[in-house]
């Protein structure tokens, strides 16, 4: 409770300075306190943000949201088997930061044509710290190859992890000395 009340006086703060409330205020406004309340907020966050990586994250971001805008006018006005068909991918994440896949989760639902369903944990796996990364079910509008809907997440993924970088965890520095050693037995 005593986080909950400077945040949402920086919220009405926001609103006020704008004039106005409104659906983009007061979603600008919650995005704006999220990330003061990221890098201000007290105690361990947990997580390094890193300002580059952000701002190239925000640039894909935006590059995705015009692409699949683009994609989803197309099926709407010229629609065709392979633009209306849908299904849902499973993408098991390579993090087990709940942060993570939050960003991961909400930047797949804010682009058209694509709505994160489900974010699944393993059974009995605190999802406050949780030791193996969750599996997002996604919805994809015009799914043609699943194989690429994974490779895309799992691009968007390292992207957020090299924006809003995890603090090592065991299960990361297990998982990252298990891919070296795969690495090294292909070559």
């Amino acid at each position: 409770m005593s986080r909950l009340v400077p945040t949402l006086f920086a919220l009405v703060v926001w609103l006020a300075l704008w004039g106005e409330i409104s659906v983009i205020n007061v979603a600008s406004g919650v995005l704006v306190v999220a990330i003061l309340a990221m890098l201000f907020g007290p105690g361990p966050r947990g997580h390094t943000l890193n300002p580059i990586a952000l701002v190239k994250l925000l640039a894909v971001f935006v590059w995705r949201l015009v692409s699949s805008s683009v994609t989803v006018v197309a099926a709407v006005l010229s629609p065709t088997p392979a633009r209306l068909r849908s299904g849902v991918v499973g993408v098991r994440l390579s993090q087990p930061s709940p942060l993570v896949a939050t960003i991961v989760a909400d930047a797949i639902s804010l682009t058209p044509g694509t709505v994160t369903l489900e974010t699944r944990y393993d059974e009995g796996d605190d999802r406050e710290s949780p030791s193996v990364p969750p599996v997002l079910y996604i919805h994809v509008l015009g799914l043609d190859d699943p194989d690429a809907i994974r490779t895309d997440v799992q691009r968007l993924e390292r992207l957020v992890v090299s924006a809003v970088t995890p603090h090592a965890t065991p299960h990361a520095t297990e998982q990252a000395t298990a891919q070296e050693t795969a690495e090294e037995d292909a070559s």
